[in-house]
C-alpha cells in the first residue's frame, strides 16, 4: 500500500478547517511548525515524519491511523471503528435526520467545503443541498 501524499494533505487541511482551526493554531495545538504543516497540506512535505504526524492527528483528535486510512485508494482502506471516525460538521446531522438523507449523501455533504468554509447549521445545509438538487436536474 502506497499512501497518496497529496490526498494526506488533502485530508489535513480538510479536518483543521472542519474544527475551525488556522494553520498558526494547529501548529500551536499540536507543536509542529506552521511551516511543516503547511507543506503537508499542499503536498510538499515528502514522506510525513511519524512524530509530527502523531502530533498533528492528537491535535486534530482523530488518530494516525485515520489520517492514513483516508489517503488510500478506496480499495486500499480498511473500515474505521465507529469510535474513531470523524464527527459530522456542525448542523449536518440535524439536518440528516430532518431529511432522512442516505449514508453515501451525508458522506458527500461533509466532504464539502468551499474556499475553507462549511455551513455551520442545518438551515445552511439545506441551503446546499437543495442547491446541489437544483444544479443535478439541469
Amino acid at each position: 500500500m502506497e499512501i497518496d501524499l497529496k490526498m494526506l494533505g488533502v485530508n489535513i487541511r480538510y479536518l483543521r478547517q472542519g474544527k475551525n482551526l488556522s494553520l498558526a493554531e494547529l501548529a500551536a495545538n499540536s507543536g509542529v511548525s506552521k511551516t511543516y504543516i503547511s507543506d503537508l497540506e499542499n503536498g510538499l512535505g515528502g514522506r510525513p515524519n511519524v512524530q509530527y504526524l502523531y502530533k498533528i492527528a492528537t491535535a486534530l483528535e482523530t488518530t494516525i491511523d485515520a489520517l492514513i486510512n483516508l489517503s488510500l485508494k478506496p480499495s486500499q482502506r480498511k473500515a474505521i471503528p465507529a469510535a474513531f471516525r470523524e464527527p459530522l460538521p456542525p448542523g449536518l446531522e440535524e439536518f440528516a435526520k430532518k431529511e432522512r438523507l442516505e449514508p453515501q449523501q451525508i458522506e458527500m455533504l461533509a466532504k464539502l467545503n468551499f474556499r475553507g468554509n462549511r455551513p455551520r447549521d442545518a438551515d445552511a445545509w439545506k441551503l446546499i443541498y437543495d442547491t446541489i438538487k437544483m444544479a443535478s436536474r439541469s
